[in-house]
């Protein structure tokens, strides 16, 4: 099975996987705050994992992760606020965001070369669930349906999770996603730290709201929501694993 990292594989090894496996993948998502208790590099190093798992799986090639992502933005009595500051009304340093255009066109420009490349399949996968985000990878999708590349949006929007792989108030930084950036790395989050700030407690990341958070619950996360963009892939891609 052909499965390289795009940043150090040669041309020779780019000619032999276009011919036998023209499947790339690209992970992308901001630098963005999740509490007090987590990593900037959440969402992205989501998006990074569960297209890791796919790839082990099926080869291919995977893309430098993307750190790059948009969000939705409000202005209240001439202060703008961003993502996460909308519900804390306040800001909150550490996110990086673009705007929406932004973010379209340096994907459609960086799709377009991997198609000009030669790669019949590009899954674009966001681990970063604001609505702005979804809009702008969903409707790339659309608008490459008849191109010679095929291009697959995923989120975990998209993935009927089973009862016991979600609690009763998924949160932003909440119980899911802290149990997969566990799961990634122990390191990356700091339970110590749950519900230190006000911030924190404002949009509800409580010590009691996140009490459940757990590597193994990351874990399983990962392995069902690549179990089902293995299938979307196949389905899309017409080979077998």
């Amino acid at each position: 099975m052909l499965k390289y990292r795009y940043e150090v594989m040669f041309p020779y090894q780019l000619r032999e996987v276009l011919e036998k496996n023209p499947i790339v993948y690209l992970p992308v998502s901001p630098i963005e705050w999740h509490g007090e208790h987590l990593i900037f590099g959440t969402d992205p190093f989501r998006a990074r994992r569960v297209l890791e798992i796919v790839w082990e799986r099926l080869g291919g090639v995977m893309m430098p992760t993307l750190y790059v992502g948009t969000d939705g933005t409000i202005v209240e009595d001439g202060e703008e606020f961003w993502g996460m500051e909308m519900f804390a009304k306040e800001k909150i340093p550490g996110s990086v965001f673009v705007r929406k255009e932004t973010f379209y066109n340096l994907l459609k420009d960086m799709l377009n070369f991997l198609e000009r490349t030669g790669f019949k399949l590009c899954v674009l996968c966001t681990g970063h669930m604001a609505k702005p985000q979804v809009e702008v990878v969903e409707k790339l999708e659309e608008e490459y349906m008849e191109r010679s590349m095929k291009v697959i949006s995923w989120h975990w929007g998209k993935v009927k999770y089973p009862e016991e792989l979600v609690t009763n108030n998924p949160l932003h930084a909440g119980v899911e996603e802290s149990s997969e950036i566990l799961s990634i790395d122990l390191s990356y989050v700091d339970l110590d730290r749950v519900g230190g700030m006000e911030v924190d407690r404002k949009v509800g990341l409580t010590k009691g709201n996140l009490e459940n958070i757990s590597e193994k619950l990351g874990e399983s996360r990962f392995n069902f929501e690549a179990e089902e963009l293995i299938k979307k892939i196949l389905k899309c891609y017409n080979k077998e694993s």
